[in-house]
């Protein structure tokens, strides 16, 4: 029965959204182990992707920061590049081509994530490749100095997080297998 826009309320969506996060996560829930696994993984997944995307968004209005706040992003960005052995502009094209080509990763790494919830062998697949992907990317287009000197600790640790869980998960999840059979 479809309803008038104005009598609509938010409460009627909610059979949608259950639609939508079995479609995604599947009809079935893992154990709690898998579970808690998925839960640090899509932690770290989405605090390094919200720093990727609004990284990438400060870099795109870096000339209304400037028209407003008199602070050129710009600027910054191009000093920080000086120090890491870029020449002017070209560390601001790389690090922005950098961050939009990023989120294009982390979208396959939530695939991989998505996996795992199901416990499908594959993600381990999935998730490490998208990881090394984005290590080797960021090696060639940024440098290895970029890594060490930009990439904060805090960033560092969400990186193993998702590596460390991801292999410790995906051998208990094989050792679980060989015992089932």
């Amino acid at each position: 029965m479809k309803k008038p826009i104005g009598e609509i309320k938010p409460e009627d969506a909610v059979p949608l959204l259950i639609k939508i996060k079995k479609l995604i996560l599947g009809k079935q829930k893992p154990d709690g182990f898998t579970r808690l696994m998925f839960s640090f993984s899509l932690f770290s997944w989405f605090l390094l992707t919200i720093w990727n995307a609004v990284s990438y968004f400060v870099l795109l209005t870096s000339d209304i920061i400037k028209e407003n706040k008199g602070f050129s992003v710009a600027d910054v960005i191009i000093k920080n590049g000086q120090n890491l052995g870029f020449n002017g502009e070209e560390f601001l094209v790389s690090i922005t081509t950098f961050y939009f080509n990023s989120l294009f990763v982390w979208l396959f790494i939530l695939v991989g994530l998505v996996l795992m919830y199901r416990k499908k062998t594959i993600y381990t697949f999935i998730v490490l490749g998208g990881l090394a992907f984005h290590f080797i990317y960021m090696f060639i287009v940024l440098g290895f100095q970029y890594f060490i000197e930009d990439v904060s600790f805090f960033d560092k640790i969400l990186y193993a997080v998702l590596t460390v869980v991801t292999l410790i998960h995906s051998f208990l999840m094989k050792k679980e297998k060989i015992i089932t059979n």
